[in-house]
């Protein structure tokens, strides 16, 4: 149930990544690897500084 629900939040936070201009594959990365939470807070961090701006 808790992989279930990590993927869930991984998928989430690629969501938020197209909604904001960026490429999702690779914020799903994130979110998996850094935890769905982690992956919202870098990408909140990447829109807010402009790191990796959007294509």
């Amino acid at each position: 149930m808790i992989a279930f629900l990590w993927i869930l939040g991984a998928i989430g936070v690629a969501w938020m990544g197209k909604q904001a201009g960026r490429a999702p594959f690779p914020w799903f990365i994130v979110g998996m690897v850094l935890t769905p939470i982690g992956g919202s807070v870098a990408l909140y961090v990447a829109n807010r500084t402009g790191w990796l701006r959007p294509r």
